[in-house]
């Protein structure tokens, strides 16, 4: 387990061991659509292998600060640039979170803030949590959106890719979060294993 995913089931968001998919198209750019008010407000223990039961997660439809409401995929010649717009971006400590599954591994690109420093990060999903050398990667807002790029060269250039993205908003003390995974519809909270796009081909 990774430092950025011990990080997320530190905060109880670990109920399944299985990947998603959401569907089956293949294409160099993709866009699908989440459902707005779908944000959960999850608490967990402080174990690093926390999982949350359902009584342990309330739905928060009113709630609009990291509320997913699309996401976007460009698998480039040369990148991938995933772009997640919200309701509203989040303020105080905040995650937002892809997964990038290729033919032979998959990666976290993670924007993180907390303690007012915002940094990118980039770790091999199932790998030993160390950060990879990846100079050309990045993470920045664009109005609501959070824009995440990342070289292809960084994630070995695959011919293809499928991306899973998330939100979660930290609560202080990091026993409380409000999350919203962006490929889901409805109340469901899975931010560990994030359910993927369709493949998306090099373009």
């Amino acid at each position: 387990m990774t430092t950025l995913r011990r990080l997320v089931a530190t905060l109880g968001l670990v109920p399944s061991l299985l990947l998603g998919t959401a569907g089956l198209a293949s294409a160099q750019s993709w866009s699908g659509g989440d459902a707005s008010g779908d944000v959960l407000r999850v608490t967990g223990d402080n174990s690093l292998l926390a999982v949350v039961r359902p009584e342990g997660r309330i739905a928060e439809p009113g709630r609009v600060r990291g509320d997913v409401v699309r996401t976007s995929v460009s698998h480039t010649r040369t990148k991938v640039v995933i772009r997640i717009t919200m309701r509203a971006v989040p303020t105080g400590d905040w995650m937002g979170m892809t997964t990038i599954r290729t033919p032979s591994t998959s990666y976290d690109l993670f924007h993180m803030r907390f303690d007012r420093h915002s940094w990118t990060s980039l770790t091999k999903t199932h790998g030993n949590g160390r950060e990879l050398s990846c100079k050309a990667k990045s993470s920045r807002l664009d109005g609501r959106a959070l824009i995440l790029t990342v070289s292809r060269a960084c994630l070995g250039k695959p011919r293809v890719v499928r991306v899973g993205a998330g939100v979660a908003a930290v609560a202080p003390g990091v026993r409380l979060a409000y999350v919203d995974d962006a490929n889901r519809r409805g109340a469901y909270a899975d931010i560990a294993h994030l359910q993927l796009s369709p493949v998306l081909r090099r373009g």
